[in-house]
């Protein structure tokens, strides 16, 4: 039995900012009650995705070049502001084993 393979196709522009202004939300509110995640886990791993959507709606050829522009400019501020929480998160978590194994 054969099976059809379709094309790999580009992902609708409007799904990714959707799903990427949905990341953006629970970001500004991470809701730590409902999950298992606390916020220092969370928030690094939000903001790395985010970034990642951004990438591509930047480079979607879908988008006018202006969109892209904005987004070029928003990415940056995220990828700014990702990269100092991954900073800050291994500063915690080395705080964290030096505080366990210091007993």
């Amino acid at each position: 039995m054969e099976f059809e393979i379709d094309e790999p196709r580009m992902p609708c522009p409007f799904g990714m900012l959707a799903a990427t202004m949905a990341l953006m939300t629970r970001y500004a509110d991470p809701a730590s009650g409902q999950t298992g995640q606390g916020v220092h886990e969370v928030h690094p791993l939000l903001a790395r995705k985010i970034v990642s959507n951004l990438f591509f709606l930047q480079h979607h050829p879908a988008l006018p070049e202006h969109f892209a522009q904005v987004v070029a400019q928003v990415r940056a501020q995220w990828k700014a502001l990702a990269d100092a929480k991954a900073g800050r998160q291994a500063g915690f978590t080395s705080m964290a084993a030096l505080s366990t194994t210091a007993h």
